[in-house]
């Protein structure tokens, strides 16, 4: 008799793909790609509702995904952008808001107290928030149009909210930034990454974003969770970081600056 104890149990066909559980990045990334092509072709409403689904899923594909979180955040803020646009063809409002309720744009991190990210990579972020909070101030007090007090207000606090989660030590914030190119050209500039003219309010902002999911996406950001709690947790606080950025994002197109891949992801490459 041929000994069978010492053998791993026969596959049974098609057991391991129907027992295989797909992950929230997974099945996010999926519905996220899905509904980035029905958002291309057929009736208005059809794309509309395709894409307001977009942005919800590749925000949590941003949040859930670590090695997609440019990827998932500049896909948010372009499905955000079309379907405002579409929005407007069909006499609608894009609320912009997520199943649960929340807002898929924030401009500040009101209530986060905690972020899986290391010290090094948060007080990256807060300088990020710091420098365009300073240039929007320079341009709100010359008069520019698209650049408010408020806007430069809600960058200080998130920097000044990411400061405090990273224990207010070592920080990168400076009091002053150098401003000679913003006073040469307060309207419009020429984006460094791409060589496009665009509204400098919208450059300062795509500059932010992308700023920040550079520092995300460094080698050093190597702060890791175990277990399911841990990963939903780590989901949930990113998810607000994410919302974050994505409103900077979608604040650049709002202003301007292309939210064609040819601009957006081209200026994310060069970071």
């Amino acid at each position: 008799m041929t000994a069978t104890t010492a053998c791993s149990s026969p596959r049974i066909a098609g057991r391991a793909e129907s027992e295989y559980q797909e992950t929230d990045c997974e099945r996010s990334y999926r519905s996220a790609t899905d509904n980035d092509s029905r958002a291309q072709h057929g009736p208005i409403i059809v794309r509309y509702l395709a894409s307001s689904q977009s942005a919800q899923d590749w925000q949590t594909v941003a949040a859930a995904c670590p090695q997609r979180i440019t990827e998932g955040v500049i896909r948010s803020a372009q499905a955000q952008w079309l379907a405002n646009n579409l929005a407007q063809s069909i006499s609608q409002t894009y609320t912009a808001s997520a199943h649960d309720g929340n807002a898929l744009r924030r401009q500040r991190l009101d209530g986060l107290t905690a972020l899986p990210l290391s010290k090094a990579i948060l007080r990256k972020l807060a300088l990020a928030e710091d420098r365009a909070g300073s240039a929007l101030q320079v341009l709100a007090a010359k008069g520019v149009a698209g650049a408010t007090l408020t806007a430069s207000d809600n960058h200080h606090a998130a920097g000044s909210q990411l400061m405090s989660i990273a224990g207010n030590t070592g920080d990168l914030r400076q009091k002053e930034y150098d401003i000679t190119n913003l006073l040469a050209n307060p309207s419009t500039a020429t984006d460094q990454s791409t060589g496009l003219q665009a509204s400098t309010v919208s450059i300062i902002e795509i500059d932010c974003a992308l700023e920040e999911l550079a520092a995300l996406a460094s080698p050093d950001n190597t702060v890791s969770n175990t277990g399911a709690t841990a990963a939903s947790t780590r989901t949930n606080q990113m998810l607000v970081l994410v919302r974050l950025i994505t409103g900077h994002c979608y604040e650049a197109f709002a202003q301007g600056y292309p939210s064609a891949d040819f601009a957006v992801f081209a200026s994310s490459s060069k970071q």
